[in-house]
């Protein structure tokens, strides 16, 4: 009775769980590398400064609308082949995760909404299942990449929703910014996919990690 009286009482899953995965968070941050970002800036400007440019009509919505879920579907595809010849839990992940974008991307019914719950309940299981991620959330360039994917799409949504409007030229190019950020977020998610396959399992590399 009194080893049992002297026992700490056990600590609140439910709030470990919590630094669990905050912990998580602050490991993957700690990867993220800011140059990624120039690469939408990057985009942003010249969509906004070379309208005369014979490419600049490949950034209409028309064309974005048909590049946007051919790049998804591979991300799709390519994540299950990879989860069927690896059976990892990373690529049954990036599976999912690349379902629910293209069911966004297609626009189906409730997925304009229903993005905005299934991103935050992908993301927990990343983080429940965090080992099983390495030595992919180890990786500095693959952590760089999809954050900045994710950065990217927020962007386009204070696009979409006229935060922008102040800036010159406005409603001329707000349509195509959005558009094509939108297909630049869906090729770093497709990048990532490539990029891990040619990482070996079960061990993070050492310069991968620095």
């Amino acid at each position: 009775m009194e080893s049992m009286i002297s026992q700490n009482p056990p600590a609140s899953t439910s709030g470990q769980l919590w630094e669990d995965h905050v912990t998580h968070v602050q490991q993957v941050a700690s990867k993220f590398s800011f140059w990624v970002l120039l690469l939408p800036a990057a985009l942003c400007a010249w969509i906004g400064t070379q309208s005369q440019s014979p490419l600049w009509e490949y950034t209409l919505k028309p064309y974005q609308e048909t590049y946007a879920p051919a790049i998804l579907m591979a991300a799709v595809g390519l994540a299950a082949t990879m989860w069927i010849v690896r059976r990892g839990f990373f690529y049954r992940w990036l599976t999912i995760l690349s379902v629910c974008l293209l069911c966004r991307e297609f626009h189906f019914w409730g997925t304009s909404t229903g993005i905005y719950i299934a991103i935050p309940l992908v993301m927990w299981y990343a983080s429940a299942n965090f080992d099983s991620m390495k030595p992919y959330v180890n990786h500095r360039l693959l952590v760089s990449l999809f954050v900045g994917a994710f950065i990217t799409y927020f962007f386009t949504i204070t696009v979409d929703r006229a935060v922008w409007k102040f800036l010159p030229n406005h409603s001329h190019w707000r349509n195509n910014v959005e558009e094509t950020l939108e297909t630049l977020g869906h090729l770093m998610i497709v990048a990532v996919i490539i990029i891990s396959a040619f990482l070996p399992q079960g061990k993070t590399r050492a310069d991968a990690a620095s």
